[in-house]
């Protein structure tokens, strides 16, 4: 009977291909990853590594156990985790992944609830684009996310649940030169600067016939913008500072165009929308936390949309 302990043991080791720096991975000294190593090495009855002066290698023996273990390591993560997930809201851990936008739009103050109602709860947040996102929910490393959906629907592995749309906006600081213009148009405004974060394939050819700069991904369709930042606040950061123009839903950006710090242009394009919403795999239950978190988003975003309603205070 393999030890899954052991077996962990030995796949860092491999991973990392130097005792020292696998024991530092594991929480151990490095004479009890030796003696973790060579217990099971005993106990098959053949030897898993090879010690050279470059490393340490898998033998043939070692190679086929870790492809074999790797399942078996796996298996019981996946296990653990359905145990925990049947104990409730307050075990374990919840993961979301989020796109920058939904990340500063709902996500946060969602979380914000979520732990109000239950601070025993642990919850890890990663803000990515949204293909890292889905990379991490097919590899099991986060239980849900809230992303841009477009790529997201093409994948059979993948459920969807679409959220309110909001619309974008374009904005400059406050005393940019466009605002001298009674009605700029979009030609207009991408004569200066623009930055944003990379923004996906259904409005990238629009943007890139628009701005006549950034560029198209060859792999992914994607627009890649002449000034690409990671999140929202940066944009603001930069176009506060420059001439520099950007995107955002209004909620974004509201409390800086109250004080006067940044400005949006009247221009009302209808094709410059989010369009959002959850993402987790098909195959896989989602924890109580999870259902709970979505219940907290879809709130949330009730009362986004009800602030963007005309005469709204």
């Amino acid at each position: 009977m393999i030890d899954l302990r052991l077996l962990q043991h030995a796949s860092t080791l491999a991973r990392h291909r130097n005792f020292a720096r696998a024991a530092e991975a594991l929480g151990l000294s490095q004479p009890a990853l030796s003696r973790s190593i060579a217990g099971l090495e005993a106990t098959l009855g053949v030897k898993l590594f090879d010690r050279t002066r470059q490393g340490v290698a898998p033998t043939p023996f070692g190679e086929r156990l870790l492809a074999r273990g790797a399942g078996l390591l796996t298996d019981a993560a996946e296990l653990e985790r359905e145990l925990r997930l049947m104990q409730g809201l307050d075990v374990g851990v919840l993961r979301v992944g989020a796109g920058p936008y939904p990340a500063d739009m709902c996500v946060g103050r969602a979380l914000a609830g979520l732990a109000m109602q239950h601070p025993r709860l642990r919850v890890e947040l990663t803000t990515a684009d949204w293909r890292t996102v889905i990379r991490a929910l097919l590899h099991a490393q986060l239980d849900l996310g809230v992303i841009e959906l477009s790529v997201a629907e093409q994948d059979p592995r993948l459920h969807t649940e679409p959220l309110p749309w909001h619309g974008g906006l374009f904005f400059c600081r406050g005393g940019h030169p466009l605002l001298a213009q009674p009605r700029p148009t979009v030609e207009q405004v991408f004569r200066y600067p623009f930055v944003s974060t990379t923004l996906p394939a259904r409005v990238a050819r629009r943007f890139y016939q628009l701005a006549q700069s950034g560029a198209i991904d060859p792999d992914t369709g994607d627009y890649l913008p002449p000034i690409k930042v990671d999140t929202v606040a940066v944009a603001k950061a930069i176009v506060s500072a420059s001439d520099a123009v950007a995107i955002s839903p209004l909620v974004l950006i509201a409390d800086e165009v109250r004080a006067g710090t940044l400005a949006t242009l009247p221009l009302a394009e209808p094709w410059l929308h989010t369009q959002y919403g959850f993402v987790y795999l098909k195959e896989r239950s989602l924890a109580p936390a999870a259902h709970a978190f979505i219940a907290e988003v879809r709130s949330v975003e009730a009362g986004l949309v009800a602030a963007e309603r005309p005469g709204a205070a």
